[in-house]
């Protein structure tokens, strides 16, 4: 988590600088990401949207393969077979079908592994979303969805997209779901591992919808303080799940202040290396 955080801390400043052409943001979301993606483990494929920058870590993406794809030197940035991650997708859900696909694809020739789609609240209200839960649910196919509901679709509020939560939603095309709040990696995990032993067990989709909240814009283009209350960003801000997970950690002594300035040189050591690269 605190990798990540450093990961994106440098490509928004990348950004500013011109080294990018786009960023955005997963501050605020690294919980989830990094609590799912351990849960599932190393072998589903996943098929990610294009926050998903801590879960890309987790699988191996280095962090110059990352910003790679978003300075536009390359199609993807790394291996996608080899590292079982997708590119990054910018068409809202147009994967949630590519993943579900992929999934049948594998029962075909007798695979065992699942496939994990990543989404987020904003994406679900696309009809390609609709489609693959359905799709998903008649096929019986083996993939676990996991939105991360951050409450903003770029500037639309949550509670203008939808009338119900997605996990209900998911309930109506016959998706097993479950709902849980975001901000402890601990939790997401717990959630996430019984999700995958559900769909490894059933061999039918499940659906989690883990409730975050969205730190910065939704890009570096985006001024959310247009749209946003001042109220509203300072409690994304003091919620943050990073500072929030190391005082815990802190707090009953499973980590000490050693630990945390070693994890901050490395840090800092990849952020002067990425600035380095992109000078």
């Amino acid at each position: 988590m605190l990798l990540a955080r450093g990961v994106d801390e440098e490509a928004r400043q990348l950004q500013r600088q011109g080294a990018l052409d786009h960023w955005l943001s997963c501050q605020g979301q690294e919980a989830a990401q990094v609590g799912s993606a351990l849960a599932v483990g190393p072998t589903p494929a996943v098929f990610p949207t294009y926050r998903e920058h801590a879960v890309a870590l987790v699988r191996g993406v280095t962090p110059e393969e990352l910003l790679a794809q978003w300075a536009g030197r390359t199609f993807c940035g790394w291996d996608p077979h080899r590292l079982r991650f997708f590119p990054t997708t910018v068409v809202l859900a147009a994967h949630t079908l590519h993943g579900v696909g992929y999934s049948i694809g594998q029962r075909l020739q007798e695979r065992e592994d699942f496939v994990v789609v990543y989404i987020g609240d904003g994406a679900t209200s696309e009809g390609d979303m609709s489609e693959a839960m359905n799709l998903a649910a008649v096929e019986s196919a083996s993939v676990l969805f996991v939105c991360q509901n951050n409450g903003w679709a770029i500037s639309k509020p949550a509670e203008e997209q939808m009338r119900t939560s997605l996990a209900q939603r998911a309930r109506g095309f016959g998706i097993e779901s479950v709902r849980v709040p975001g901000r402890d990696p601990e939790t997401v995990f717990s959630a996430c591992s019984r999700a995958a032993a559900h769909v490894r067990g059933e061999r039918a989709p499940y659906l989690v919808e883990i409730l975050v909240r969205r730190i910065n814009g939704h890009t570096t283009s985006d001024a959310q303080e247009v749209y946003r209350s001042r109220d509203d960003i300072a409690r994304a801000r003091a919620t943050d799940p990073v500072t929030a997970y190391a005082a815990r950690l802190s707090s009953l002594g499973l980590v000490d202040t050693a630990w945390l300035d070693g994890i901050d040189a490395e840090v800092r050591e990849l952020r002067a290396r990425l600035m380095k690269e992109y000078e």
